[in-house]
């Protein structure tokens, strides 16, 4: 049970923590507030794996997002592939203040989180997927 409360606090702190002193410039938090539809998506499956102990329900899927997606490492691979855009759209603001400069700091450190959660996630899904075999 250790391994699922620290999933779980892993998994907490990449996608619902807030910078600690608050967001340093508005247009950092609108940046990352526009980045939030790919936070939720690649939270989902990660959301089930720690609240349900597995995301069974993204292998029988067959749409835009799970096509593919058929075993625990295909789902590591979409899931990095996800994140890989996000951290290039994270990059794409150009902080233009030593203020924004503290702000995209905070989300590289998210985007890294996220990927810690990811690895996480997916080593507690290869262990489900292989007891169930």
């Amino acid at each position: 049970m250790e391994d699922d409360t620290n999933l779980s606090r892993v998994f907490d702190e990449a996608f619902y923590s807030r910078p600690s002193n608050g967001w340093n410039s508005e247009r950092a938090r609108s940046r990352w507030s526009e980045l939030e539809d790919w936070r939720y998506t690649i939270a989902g499956p990660l959301d089930a794996i720690v609240k349900k102990g597995g995301c069974q329900y993204v292998y029988a899927r067959n749409d835009r997002y799970f096509a593919g997606v058929s075993d625990p490492e295909s789902l590591r691979s979409r899931l990095l592939e996800w994140l890989a855009e996000l951290a290039a759209k994270v990059e794409g603001f150009q902080p233009a203040s030593a203020a924004e400069q503290g702000d995209i700091a905070y989300m590289r450190s998210r985007v890294a989180a996220m990927r810690s959660a990811i690895e996480q996630a997916i080593e507690a899904e290869r262990r489900r997927w292989s007891a169930g075999k």
